[in-house]
C-alpha cells in the first residue's frame, strides 16, 4: 500500500461499463425528481464532503464525489448487500484491489432529511473498508455524478450546504457579484462526469480537472516541471505528512495562473507526481494520454456539463474556499 486510506478515492478504468447496463439502476430511479429543489447539509473532513444518510434504514455517511459516475457506489463491508453478479474489478488509487458487484434487489436510500428513494434497484457496491478507517466505520459509500447531473448545485463551504436547483429553472442561483471567471470546459469520462479546462501558467498550458473527491493533485512530465521551475512558477517541497497522517509526499505550489486573460490566484498544497513522457510529445503524460494536468478539489471549484457547449460561469479554481463559497455545477 503506497498511501494511507484517507488520501485517495478509487478511480476506475472498467471498459464498457454503463449506468444503464441491464439490471443497473437508471439515472431516474437513483435521484429525486428534478421538478423541485432541495438542500443538503454536509460535514467536511480533510476537504471531502460527507452527508448523513441511510441505506435500508442503516444510518451512516455518504461522500459527495462528483468524480464517480454511478448515482450511488455503496460499501458492502458495512452494508449487507448481495453479490448477485460480479461486474468488474480494478484498483484504488492507493493500490488496493477492489471488486465491483451488483445487487438486483432494490434498496431504500435516504440522504439528509429531504431526500428518500424508496426502491432503487441494481446498485453497484464494493468493499470500502479502507475508507472506513479514514472517515467513519459507518461509511455508506459515495454519491456520484449520476445523482446530481440534472441539477445546478451550489456548494457553500461557509454554511456547509449544497443547494440543488432544478436544471434550467433558475439561472440566478449565484450572486453575479461573486463571479470571478467564466470557464468553458470539455466534459470527459463516463457521461461527461469529469470537466476539463485549459489553464495557463505563464506561457505554458496545462489541463485542470474538477472533482470533489480530489483534494488537489498535480502531475507533470519532467520537461514541463523543469520549464515551470526555471520560470519561478512552480515550487516543490518534501513533507513527512499527508492530511494528518505520517506519510511522506511532495507538495507543489503554482503561481502565475490565468484563464483567457483572467488572472487567477496562486494555488498550493497540491500532491505532486511526475508523469512519464509520451513518445513524440514533450509535456505529455500517458494512461490516459493527456496533457500535464492539475486536479482541483471541489473546495476550490466544481464544474460539470455545459449547456450546449456554452460557457458556464464558475468561481475561480485557484481561490481559497472562503472566497468561493458558491460554486455551481450544471448538467
Amino acid at each position: 500500500m503506497n498511501r494511507k486510506p484517507h488520501t485517495m478515492l478509487a478511480r476506475w478504468m472498467l471498459a464498457g461499463m454503463s449506468l444503464l447496463a441491464p439490471g443497473l439502476a437508471s439515472a431516474d430511479e437513483a435521484r429525486p425528481a428534478a421538478e423541485t429543489g432541495f438542500t443538503l447539509p454536509f460535514y467536511t473532513f480533510n476537504g471531502h464532503i460527507l452527508i448523513d444518510g441511510a441505506v435500508d434504514g442503516r444510518r451512516g455517511k455518504f461522500m459527495f464525489d462528483t468524480g464517480t459516475e454511478f448515482p450511488f457506489f455503496l460499501n458492502n463491508h458495512y452494508l449487507p448487500l448481495a453479490k448477485d453478479s460480479r461486474i468488474g474489478e480494478g484498483h484504488a488509487a492507493s493500490g488496493q484491489p477492489m471488486v465491483l458487484y451488483r445487487q438486483r434487489a432494490p434498496v431504500a436510500i435516504e440522504i439528509g432529511r429531504d431526500v428518500r428513494l424508496d426502491a432503487v434497484p441494481g446498485l453497484i457496491h464494493t468493499d470500502w473498508q479502507f475508507l472506513e478507517a479514514a472517515y467513519t466505520p459507518a461509511f455508506l459509500g459515495s454519491i456520484g455524478h449520476g445523482f446530481n447531473r440534472d441539477y445546478v448545485f451550489v456548494i457553500d463551504y461557509d454554511a456547509q450546504t449544497i443547494a440543488f436547483h432544478p436544471y434550467g429553472r433558475d439561472d440566478r442561483v449565484i450572486d453575479p457579484a461573486r463571479v470571478v471567471a467564466t470557464l468553458p470546459f470539455t466534459p470527459t469520462g463516463v457521461d461527461g462526469k469529469m470537466p476539463e479546462v485549459d489553464i495557463r501558467i505563464g506561457e505554458e498550458t496545462i489541463t485542470a480537472r474538477f472533482d470533489t473527491g480530489n483534494l488537489g493533485t498535480l502531475e507533470l512530465t519532467a520537461a514541463m516541471q523543469a520549464r515551470l521551475e526555471s520560470q519561478g512558477r512552480l515550487h516543490i517541497s518534501a513533507s513527512p505528512y499527508t492530511y494528518g497522517a505520517y506519510e511522506a509526499r511532495r507538495v507543489a505550489s503554482l503561481g502565475g495562473l490565468s484563464h483567457d486573460g483572467q488572472a487567477l490566484h496562486d494555488v498550493g498544497a497540491l500532491s505532486f507526481t511526475t508523469a512519464p513522457p509520451q513518445p513524440g510529445g514533450a509535456g505529455l503524460s500517458v494512461s490516459p494520454p493527456v496533457r500535464d494536468g492539475v486536479g482541483l478539489p471541489g473546495a476550490h471549484a466544481h464544474a460539470a456539463r455545459p449547456v450546449s457547449g456554452a460557457p458556464i460561469t464558475r468561481c475561480s479554481p485557484a481561490l481559497p474556499a472562503a472566497d468561493t463559497a458558491r460554486c455551481r455545477a450544471s448538467r
